[in-house]
């Protein structure tokens, strides 16, 4: 059994894998992960290997006391990796962008694939059909914009998203709304336009916890696999066990 997590901004992500095929999923807050952890070690106690996507780089220390009985890789480009990154310097591309390209090669080998990932920023990363990252884009998400808004304007409140049908606001909060969700949709479309004229046969993935946001025509885009970003490490920590 193998073991992968995956820290993000707010959430930690726990999953077990026994091979591909996944045994158990957990998700806890940044605040309460340890506890969680403990209790998952303790029930799968024949967990040999783990992987780590960590955006904070920030509880490595933590992690490899809870681990120590475990051997662990950190995501990265320091790993085998299913592709090549034209990305310089290839450290900065972030532990997140690395899985959910390495799911990208897994579930759609030797095709040009745009994957969006929208957390707390929405990241795009395009790889071609020869297993060429060749780059990507990174934006505020929703709850950035948001809270952006309140943190960095004297009188704007901080709001949480609420669907709207109508870019013009009549209100300071519908107008708000408007502005991000609209802003979002219209930067999306204009990214996917953008490499649409550039590629024949784009193979477009929506993933991410705000994914489920966007309306209704974007589902005829390929919306991600369940667990696409934890399958990803999955598959890398395969590569870098029995390769």
């Amino acid at each position: 059994m193998q073991l992968v997590i995956d820290i993000g901004n707010t959430l930690i992500k726990s999953y077990v894998f026994e091979k591909d095929n996944l045994l158990h999923s957990k998700v806890d807050s940044n605040q309460n992960w340890n506890t969680s952890l403990e209790q998952l070690l303790h029930s799968y106690s024949g967990i040999q290997k783990a992987i780590v996507s960590d955006v904070h780089k920030k509880y490595s220390e933590e992690l490899d006391e809870f681990l120590k009985q475990i051997e662990v890789s950190y995501c990265s480009t320091a790993l085998k990796l299913p592709f090549t990154t034209q990305y310089e310097p290839k450290i900065q591309l972030g532990s997140d962008r690395i899985a959910l390209l390495a799911s990208c090669c897994l579930f759609y080998p030797n095709k040009d694939v745009l994957v969006i990932d929208l957390g707390s920023c929405i990241t795009y990363d395009w790889i071609d059909s020869e297993g060429v990252h060749q780059g990507g884009a990174i934006s505020p998400g929703f709850g950035m914009r948001f809270k952006s808004m309140h943190d960095y304007s004297g009188r704007l409140p901080h709001l949480d998203f609420k669907k709207t049908d109508d870019p013009v606001g009549t209100s300071t909060e519908s107008a708000i709304n408007s502005g991000v969700y609209f802003g979002i949709l219209n930067e999306i479309e204009g990214v996917i336009a953008w490499h649409e004229n550039k590629i024949k046969n784009l193979t477009v993935i929506l993933t991410g916890g705000d994914a489920e946001r966007l309306p209704k025509p974007f589902k005829n885009s390929i919306f991600a696999h369940s667990n696409f970003l934890a399958k990803g490490l999955n598959f890398i920590l395969a590569l870098n066990t029995f390769s």
